[in-house]
């Protein structure tokens, strides 16, 4: 269990990180800087997409040592983007890939694809009871949020980081 990593979830989600680049209130600049040498990262291209960039945020606050981009192919990008979480960690050499028939832990990274869109979604477990999930996102609504998530088919697994 990261317990650190559940903790300071808890604390940034409550930030109200949120996008909005059409009204430029948005405030993701934050997560764009944790992403320095990435073409690909910005503002505009975060927003409405950034639960990647949020658990990187976070885990990286957590102490956890974890280059934004990993030097593999396979993964296809940084870890902005959550399909790039999953990715990595289903890699045979990393192996923190958990599937979802297994029972998560608090402070693990949760895959799901959740009611209001389409695109996966990473968020972080907070706590966890026999149906609900609570977790801290980014993205929830272009806004940071904690949450409780139903325990059902739309978890694809957890990422558990050592």
């Amino acid at each position: 269990m990261n317990h650190t990593l559940a903790q300071v979830a808890r604390s940034e989600a409550r930030k109200n990180y949120h996008g909005d680049t059409s009204a430029a209130i948005g405030n993701l600049q934050t997560l764009v800087d944790c992403f320095p040498d990435e073409q690909d990262v910005s503002v505009e291209t975060l927003d409405q997409n950034w639960s990647g960039a949020f658990a990187y945020l976070c885990v990286k606050l957590a102490g956890i040592k974890l280059v934004p981009h990993y030097p593999d192919p396979r993964i296809g990008g940084s870890f902005a983007w959550s399909d790039c979480w999953v990715r990595y960690a289903r890699l045979p050499k990393i192996r923190l890939w958990h599937g979802a028939d297994e029972e998560p832990e608090i402070g693990d990274l949760v895959a799901f694809q959740p009611e209001e869109k389409m695109t996966l979604q990473i968020g972080i477990v907070l706590s966890v009871s026999e149906d609900v999930l609570e977790t801290a996102e980014g993205n929830y609504h272009n806004h940071s949020a904690i949450v409780e998530r139903k325990r059902d088919s739309r978890i694809f697994g957890y990422i558990r980081l050592k």
